[in-house]
C-alpha cells in the first residue's frame, strides 16, 4: 500500500498509469491518467488514504460515481469506471481537455455570444439531471470546464443527491458532513456547497430541490456577465448573509452592453 504522503505519480491504480495531478477537491484528488487497457487518456479521482477509513467519505465518494454515472449528456462529464487498488479508491471520469469557466472568465464579463451559449449548454445539462432526479448541489464556474471548442461540461457530482420519491432510492448521504473547506454551520444545521453560489435554502442548511441549482447556475450566469459574483463577504458566513437579506447590484451596473431581457434572465 502506497503511504499516505507518498506521491502516486507514476504508479499503476488498477490499469490506470497516474501521469499527473490535475486538481484536488473535497473528495479526492484528481489525476490525468492513461488506461493501459483502452491506451486513452482519463481523469482519475483518487480518495486519500487517510479517508478511506471514514465510512462517510467513502459512501459519499461511491455516491458521486453513482449519480454521475446515470447521467449521459454532452455538457456532463461521463464517469468510465469506479474501483480499488492497493487500499485506494477510485473513480474514473472522462478527461475534458480546457479551462475551467472561472478561468475563462478572469474577472471580465464574457462576450454576450459566448455567454448566450455557455447558458444554454449548462441549462440543458442541468435539465437532464434534474429530470433524471439528480442535484448537483454545488454548481459553480470551478466545477465547469471550457474546452477550446466552446463546449462547456459540468464536473464533480461530490456533494450530488437524488430527489425523494425519483429513481435511484433514497438518498444515503442526507446526513453526512462534508470537507472543512465546503463547510459552513447554521443554527438549522449543515450546509453543503461553496458560500458564494448557494442558494438561500441551501444557505440555511433546509432541504433543496432542483431550484436550488437554477440559483446557483443564475450565480454563475452573473459572473459570466459581470466578471464578478453577485453575493461576496469576508467571510462565508457574511456571504450568506447578504445571499439571505441583500439582492445583488444590477448586472447593468458592471456591463452596460448587456441586453436588459439578459439581464432580466439573470436576476430570475
Amino acid at each position: 500500500m502506497v503511504g499516505e504522503r507518498t506521491s502516486v505519480i507514476g504508479q499503476t491504480l488498477g490499469h490506470y498509469h497516474i501521469l499527473e495531478k490535475i486538481g484536488e477537491g473535497g473528495m479526492g484528488e484528481v489525476y490525468r491518467a492513461r488506461d493501459t487497457r483502452l491506451g486513452r487518456t482519463v481523469a482519475l479521482k483518487v480518495l486519500p488514504l487517510e479517508r478511506v477509513g471514514d465510512a462517510e467519505r467513502r459512501a459519499r465518494f461511491l455516491q458521486e460515481a453513482r449519480l454521475a454515472s446515470a447521467l449521459s449528456h454532452p455538457h456532463i462529464a461521463t464517469i468510465l469506471d469506479v474501483g480499488e487498488a492497493d487500499g485506494r479508491h477510485y473513480i474514473a471520469m472522462e478527461f475534458v481537455e480546457g479551462t475551467s469557466l472561472r478561468q475563462r472568465i478572469a474577472s471580465e464579463p464574457l462576450k454576450l455570444g459566448v455567454l448566450l451559449e455557455l447558458s444554454l449548454q449548462l441549462a440543458d445539462a442541468l435539465a437532464e439531471a434534474h429530470g433524471r432526479g439528480v442535484v448537483h448541489r454545488d454548481i459553480k464556474s470551478e466545477n465547469i470546464i471550457v474546452t477550446s471548442a466552446g463546449r462547456a461540461k459540468i464536473l464533480d457530482f461530490g456533494l450530488g443527491k437524488h430527489l425523494p420519491g425519483t429513481a435511484g432510492g433514497p438518498d444515503a448521504t442526507a446526513t453526512l458532513i462534508p470537507p472543512r473547506a465546503r463547510l459552513a454551520q447554521t443554527d438549522t444545521g449543515v450546509v453543503m456547497g461553496t458560500a458564494s453560489y448557494m442558494s438561500p435554502e441551501q444557505a440555511l442548511g433546509q432541504a433543496v430541490d432542483a431550484r436550488s441549482d437554477l440559483f446557483s447556475l443564475g450565480v454563475v450566469l452573473y459572473q459570466m456577465a459581470t466578471g464578478k459574483l453577485p453575493f461576496e463577504g469576508a467571510t462565508p458566513t457574511s456571504t450568506i448573509d447578504k445571499i439571505i437579506h441583500q439582492p445583488p447590484r444590477s448586472p447593468l451596473t458592471f456591463n452596460y452592453d448587456l441586453p436588459t431581457a439578459v439581464e432580466q434572465v439573470i436576476l430570475k
